[in-house]
């Protein structure tokens, strides 16, 4: 337990609290190498913690970790390579993008379909991969169908971009039907299914969650303030403040005389 905190949970623990740091502006360039500190110590943590069962998390984010980098570089061209702005790249940006993210697309599957699998004791699947794969197929083929419908809904010329998502997020449905017929490489398609349920109650928990807590903010703060008095009304000025204003006036404000 105490290898476990020291190798595991306070390198965990020092990944926020590193991006607190460099997000709050008293120490930008301390806080990203607490933070990368951290996150390479956590993901080490299979061979520096074999023994406990906490690693498989640092396992699977070491396992993720390139196609994940590939995913965001990808995102981040086809955004900022497009009519942006801000931050506006090159077009070209935009194609790399856009192979970028197929490619890491790729490598998911066939980390779910073929001896890519992430494996963690004695041949055996990462128990948290399986839980990662349903739930981030469904989670990027909402924001996927969402962002598409904002975009028709309150963009402006924003059609083909709204195309390329929609496109998306079909290609994500079509993965997650797969997942669904067709067995894994290390698991079975009832098993997939029955993740797949999962993380559709774990993401509508977190959506319905949010939502209530935010109408609860709200209803907070509307009660407080309807619970204020009415500010008085003010008296109308004195003579002598009338006087007061225009002595003001006049010492300030001048012109040339004619």
């Amino acid at each position: 337990m105490l290898e476990a905190a020291i190798w595991f949970w306070i390198p965990l623990i020092l990944v926020p609290t590193g991006l607190w740091i460099s997000i709050s502006g008293k120490g930008k360039t301390l806080g990203k190498i607490i933070a990368a500190l951290g996150l390479i110590l956590v993901m080490a943590s299979s061979w520096t913690v074999p023994s406990s069962d906490s690693t498989a998390a640092g396992h699977l984010l070491l396992s993720i970790s390139a196609p994940t980098i590939l995913l965001c570089y990808g995102i981040h061209g086809m955004i900022f390579g497009g009519n942006v702005p801000v931050g506006r790249l090159d077009s070209t940006a935009r194609f790399s993008g856009y192979f970028a993210v197929l490619i890491s697309l790729a490598i998911f599957c066939l980390m779910h379909w073929y001896n890519m699998t992430p494996l963690w004791r004695d041949g055996n699947i990462n128990p948290y991969w399986i839980v990662f794969w349903p739930t981030f197929l469904l989670f990027a083929t909402s924001l996927s169908a969402a962002s598409a419908l904002a975009l028709i809904s309150f963009g402006d010329n924003r059609l083909s971009e709204a195309i390329k998502l929609s496109i998306l997020s079909v290609s994500m449905t079509g993965i997650t039907l797969a997942g669904i017929i067709f067995d894994g490489y290390m698991t079975t398609a009832e098993e997939f299914q029955d993740y797949l349920w999962l993380a559709t109650a774990d993401i509508l928990g977190t959506v319905i969650g949010s939502l209530l807590a935010i109408g609860a903010f709200a209803i907070v703060i509307w009660s407080y303030e309807k619970s204020l008095p009415l500010p008085e009304s003010s008296l109308p000025p004195t003579e002598d403040e009338i006087k007061h204003v225009v002595s003001l006036a006049e010492n300030h404000i001048g012109g040339e005389e004619e």
